[in-house]
């Protein structure tokens, strides 16, 4: 007899966010529901703190979040980080060396800021990035040389996301840092997702059910994209949007709704309610 289960794991790009990058209401209305009734809803996403920030007031039950692809467990209620890793300083100098003056832009993760340079989010469409500029204007931490703040920081950073100007370039890119002790998952069209060793969502979602005493099999995972794999594979259950990638609908237990549809929303309905 299977386990009742009690948390979601939801992505949030391409999975809990529509293509106009908010949530549906549909989707807050059920996974309210799923708090109401007791159930533990988390945000598992690529993202930092500050760029969910304007989420949070939806959900004034939930306490916890999978953030930085799982470099990030965060306490809402309490306001502390359960579980955080960070890159080596000396490890994120020898990613910005291995750069070069290619034409790649950062984004830096640190301390809930996301360090980017100003010139590059004025020109996202150049990045393919376009469909973010809400997103990075409210917020990017915007400077003239993210890479130097980094450096008066400390070199410490929690993530990297490097983005291209075409998947060729971003071959490129992942060529000169796959040697380093690092994790390399593409999203986005474009986006190199650069993760410290041993951090990635399944990892994450590992940690923070030991934390809570749940097992595999009381976890609901959703998402889209390869970022999502290793959460997928680490839940008890695993749901995979209908606009998912095909390697996530070939591990998933079950396909639902795109992300412009509520999916997230069916997945609850049929597998947590």
């Amino acid at each position: 007899m299977r386990m009742p289960i009690k948390l979601l794991a939801a992505d949030m790009d391409g999975t809990l966010l529509n293509s106009r990058k908010t949530i549906s209401p549909g989707d807050v209305s059920v996974l309210n529901r799923a708090l109401e009734a007791g159930k533990t809803v988390v945000f598992a996403t690529g993202r930092s703190l500050a760029e969910l920030n304007a989420f949070f007031p939806l959900f004034p039950r939930m306490r916890y979040v999978l953030g930085e692809s799982g470099a990030l467990i965060y306490d809402l209620e309490e306001r502390r980080a359960i579980h955080r890793q960070r890159f080596d300083a000396a490890l994120v100098q020898t990613i910005r060396a291995r750069l070069g003056d290619r034409d790649v832009m950062p984004q830096i993760l640190i301390n809930d800021l996301c360090l980017m340079n100003r010139r590059d989010v004025a020109n996202l469409s150049h990045f393919h990035m376009a469909h973010y500029q809400n997103h990075f204007d409210a917020t990017g931490t915007h400077l003239d040389d993210a890479w130097a703040e980094c450096a008066a920081l400390g070199w410490e950073a929690d993530k990297i996301c490097l983005y291209h100007v075409s998947p060729e370039d971003r071959s490129v890119t992942r060529a000169a840092l796959e040697d380093l002790s690092v994790v390399l998952v593409d999203a986005e069209e474009t986006s190199l997702e650069v993760s410290p060793v041993g951090v990635d969502k399944g990892v994450g979602l590992e940690l923070l059910c030991r934390h809570l005493g749940l097992e595999r099999a009381q976890v609901l995972a959703v998402g889209d994209s390869y970022n999502d794999l290793t959460m997928l594979r680490a839940a008890g259950l695993s749901v995979a949007m209908g606009n998912a990638v095909d390697a996530v609908k070939a591990v998933c237990d079950a396909v639902v709704a795109d992300n412009d549809h509520c999916g997230v929303a069916e997945a609850v309905e049929r597998f947590l309610l």
